[in-house]
């Protein structure tokens, strides 16, 4: 749901602008609406950049203390903390060596990958025999091309051969040899020279590495400057997006907080002697969105957020969608095998990830006991048809074969419609009145006749009333004419009703693919048993091997479709505009 929210306005005096601004930063309930758009100030710029540069520290910082490589160090005093960034410009540095470093040591791998073939030599000797007026020349030629390549007339000799191409040099005294083949220009360094080249860079490269850890290891410090930076950048944003009235003498403050929040905000506000009042939200207005809801919808917030934060006078559809996503997921993967490996890695990494992780993780749980609950009524487990087996006690638990799969679907998809259509007739209520939902409880009404109409002839009645209101009451303020006008038009929609319906066959479409992709990896599995020896082994690999790409790939599938028909099918029929903007308190950071 969306946490109703309260407009604040306060009239500020300009002698008391910054100390006010520092105690409702302290506060850090009062999401501020700024009065303009902010000019290129420098020293926001900066901050911003410092900010970005601190958050990227902190990022490598974590990377490399998940592999347990550093401990950070104990929390900074003050000075330590203004001295803080002098360890991101270290890290900088150390880094941009790293990449320097790492960029030589490649083209000399590649030098030193070419020149393997020709051995160790001195090439002192072959500038020697170049000043004598011999000239030695590398060359590389395909083995099956070598014969027509040289003849008796050309003196050359083999170094060394691969499988592929065969490595020889050529004798010059007069003029130059033409041969049908590559040269090769053989760096003026030998090979001994280039070797010990490329070890020194290793070693420096494994230097610089020890010294980013150690540079890394002041993670505290870093963070905690951040902190500093971040609150000093958002008080000058607010300090300097504020419009100034009465020569300059005024300052006029309009946020947004919690209602829950007002008792706080106001004994804040009488207690600065500063005039403020409250006001709802109007129509015109565009508070901020925070989002409550309970533990298990709460999860999918983030998939909310994909897409678009809905408007404040619009239903948050999280709560809603939620179940129908887990299930939609369960229903594409549909494998209760790869249901539980997922619910059991889920859980079984819970206590060994950050707070900010154990989330996503317990999302995965859901979506990996709907997979397993769904796997178990379809009879599908690691690939096997259930029916089909020798799982006797199992088969008592399968409800759906392959056309109740695709009857559930086409059910499921008929119920997210119907409840996305009673979802926008209760939003529209909400917003501008009874009335104005009749419109679309008339879709409701005139596609339950449809479906009635199967078994029920007197279902056509409910048909012509939906119809009615569809043409009656979609544009209140239109006038008789334009309305029944417009409803005509809105009417040509139940054509996407039916196409939006035929969306919801891609879970069966998914479902049967994941199946038949696992029976055909235990089908070449069980084929290879009969390998002498390595039999068992080889089944073994192509299981596991088998069945640990298609539930990746599934997944991805079982995630990316219910997606879709969520932010399309769904959010249609419940009317979705969305536009919200995110509410973001002015506070303190740390």
């Amino acid at each position: 749901m969306i946490v109703p929210m309260e407009k604040v306005t306060a009239l500020i005096f300009h002698k008391k602008k910054e100390s006010f601004l520092h105690s409702l930063q302290k506060v850090g309930v009062v999401h501020i609406s700024l009065d303009k758009k902010l000019s290129s100030d420098e020293d926001i710029k900066n901050r911003e950049q410092c900010i970005q540069r601190c958050e990227n520290f902190l990022k490598s910082a974590v990377k490399i203390k998940n592999k347990k490589e550093i401990k950070s160090t104990v929390s900074a005093d003050e000075k330590e903390k203004k001295e803080a960034f002098s360890y991101v410009e270290a890290y900088e540095k150390a880094k941009e060596n790293f990449h320097q470093l790492a960029e030589q040591i490649e083209k000399l791998e590649r030098q030193l990958r070419n020149i393997a073939p020709w051995g160790n030599f001195d090439f002192n000797l072959i500038k020697k025999l170049s000043d004598s007026g011999i000239n030695i020349r590398f060359f590389i030629v395909p083995i099956k091309k070598f014969s027509a390549c040289v003849n008796e007339q050309i003196y050359y000799q083999e170094i060394s051969r691969d499988k592929t191409y065969i490595y020889f040099v050529v004798f010059e005294k007069n003029d130059p040899v033409t041969l049908d083949c590559d040269e090769f220009f053989y760096p003026e360094t030998d090979k001994g020279k280039l070797q010990a080249e490329y070890n020194t860079l290793l070693e420096e490269k494994k230097k610089i590495e020890s010294l980013q850890i150690e540079i890394l290891s002041n993670i505290d410090q870093v963070k905690e400057y951040l902190h500093i930076q971040q609150t000093e950048y958002a008080f000058l944003l607010i300090s300097n997006g504020l419009n100034s009235e009465v020569e300059n003498k005024l300052y006029i403050v309009h946020g947004w907080l919690p209602r829950s929040m007002h008792r706080e905000v106001e004994e804040f506000l009488d207690k600065n002697d500063i005039y403020s009042y409250f006001s709802k939200p109007q129509q015109d207005e565009r508070p901020p969105i925070l989002l409550k809801n309970n533990r298990f919808s709460k999860l999918f917030e983030p998939i909310t957020r994909l897409f678009d934060l809905p408007k404040y006078s619009e239903l948050d559809l999280t709560v809603f969608f939620a179940p129908f996503f887990a299930l939609f997921f369960g229903f594409c993967l549909g494998d209760a095998g790869y249901g539980l490996i997922i619910l059991l890695i889920s859980i079984g990494l819970r206590n060994k990830v950050s707070a900010e992780k154990k989330s996503i993780l317990s999302l995965l749980s859901f979506l990996g006991l709907a997979t397993f609950l769904v796997g178990m009524i379809s009879g599908t487990l690691f690939g096997i048809d259930v029916m089909k087996s020798n799982l006797e006690p199992l088969k008592k638990i399968v409800l759906f074969d392959q056309n109740g799969l695709f009857n559930a679907a086409l059910i499921l998809g008929c119920i997210q419609i119907f409840f996305g259509l009673f979802l926008k007739t209760i939003n529209r209520i909400r917003q501008y009145g009874f009335l104005a939902g009749l419109s679309t409880l008339g879709w409701i009404i005139m596609l339950s006749g449809l479906i009635g109409l199967v078994a029920f002839k007197q279902s056509i009645w409910a048909v012509y009333f939906g119809i009615a209101l569809i043409l009656l009451f979609n544009d209140l303020k239109a006038n008789i004419f334009l309305r029944i006008g417009k409803g005509i038009w809105e009417l040509y929609g139940i054509t996407g009703v039916f196409g939006d319906l035929l969306s919801y066959i891609r879970l069966f479409a998914l479902s049967i693919a994941s199946s038949i992709l696992g029976f055909v990896i235990n089908d070449i599995a069980f084929q290879a048993k009969e390998i002498p020896f390595i039999g068992f082994l080889v089944t073994f690999l192509i299981l596991v091997v088998g069945h640990t790409g298609n539930l990746l790939l599934s997944s991805l599938s079982a995630f990316v479709h219910p997606l879709r028909l969520t932010f399309v099918e769904f959010y249609k029929s419940a009317g979705f505009e969305g536009g919200g903007k995110a509410y973001n308190p002015f506070k303190k950071f740390g």
